[in-house]
């Protein structure tokens, strides 16, 4: 892929990472066709690259259903590169409703993306929880083979299908998902190098007040109401990654020659709610922050993550965002017009 002279296909643009991957593209000088699932809800993404990009381009197509069998025909003519994002993200607790539909999802759209014979490239966007459950206090080293086994179990035991395995779920679709492109790679030998990059926890500004938000927002919700903390406090210490980071790893996987069938790792570094009340009291120490939580855990997960740091300096960034500055540009470069 060369600056000013390709195309990519973004799915699912108008979704947190997704969009935040489309705006990196642009401003690297690509041509981005982003899929939306409606042009009414997706409108504000060509907005609001017209009005940052003057000259930049980008095409927004509808595709009602990434998953349906030749969904995205339209939306891969004539690019180079594939960037798929859009996910089921209801958090059902039935494996035949989430899981199964986006395996056949995912390999419709390698069937179409191998018929296309201008696609160089296809980049999953996969997550930690293919690998592994984040368990604080438990050491865990990750590696390139790792697969979150006992989730697909849960996901596939026995019904009743209730709200307790939605984790399970979530995580086995993710790993059979990702799976299954890495199956097609190497059984089906398709024209294109094929990447996948996990993300943990994202942190990160929301790019405009008509965007849901994803992780983001439970971040807002804290912030404007310090009340609203159960979600976060709740929630299990793990890795976090700063969504810009997160993006330029999705390039990467998507632009540099020598990333080829690689899983890339998004853990910036660790995080547990005592973190999130600490970086708020500095950036508003007026407001009545929670105090800190005494049985807030830690991640102890090992990962060797050079790598991704030796990809994130090539675009000029000579670490990861810290938790600090990722927080900061969450509460403070997210439009204030949030949430419509």
């Amino acid at each position: 892929l060369t600056p000013r002279l390709s195309r990519a296909t973004v799915t699912g643009v108008n979704g947190f990472i997704p969009s935040h991957i489309a705006d990196t593209l642009i401003k690297l000088g690509y041509t981005v066709c982003g899929s939306v699932r409606s042009l009414e809800r997706g409108a504000w993404v060509g907005d609001i690259f017209t009005e940052r990009y003057p000259k930049g381009k980008f095409e927004a197509v509808l595709v009602p259903d990434v998953n349906a069998e030749g969904a995205c025909d339209k939306a891969i003519i004539g690019v180079q590169g594939i960037v798929h994002v859009a996910g089921d993200m209801t958090f059902g607790p039935d494996p035949n409703k989430v899981i199964t539909p986006m395996v056949n999802g995912v390999r419709n759209l390698l069937q179409t993306a191998a018929k296309e014979k201008s696609v160089k490239r296809f980049v999953l966007t996969s997550s930690n929880r293919a690998a592994l459950n984040p368990i604080p206090g438990k050491e865990v080293t990750v590696h390139a083979g790792l697969w979150n086994e006992s989730a697909i179990e849960g996901a596939w035991r026995s019904p009743p299908y209730e709200a307790d395995r939605v984790w399970d779920v979530y995580a086995a679709f993710k790993a059979q998902v990702e799976q299954e492109i890495w199956r097609f790679a190497k059984e089906e030998k398709p024209g294109f190098i094929t990447n996948t990059v996990l993300p943990d926890f994202v942190v990160g500004p929301i790019l405009h007040p008509k965007q849901p938000g994803s992780t983001g927002k439970w971040v807002m919700d804290f912030w404007r109401d310090p009340g609203h903390y159960e979600p976060l406090q709740n929630f299990i210490p793990q890795w976090f990654v700063d969504v810009e980071d997160t993006a330029l790893l999705h390039i990467s996987a998507l632009t540099q020659e020598d990333v080829k069938n690689e899983r890339l790792w998004g853990f910036g570094n660790t995080f547990n709610f005592n973190s999130w009340v600490g970086v708020f009291r500095k950036l508003n120490p007026k407001k009545p922050w929670p105090v800190d939580d005494p049985n807030q855990g830690h991640d102890l997960t090992k990962i060797d993550r050079s790598r991704e740091v030796e990809l994130l300096k090539r675009f000029g960034k000579d670490r990861w965002t810290n938790f600090y500055d990722s927080v900061r540009k969450t509460c403070l470069e997210t439009p204030a017009a949030w949430p419509a």
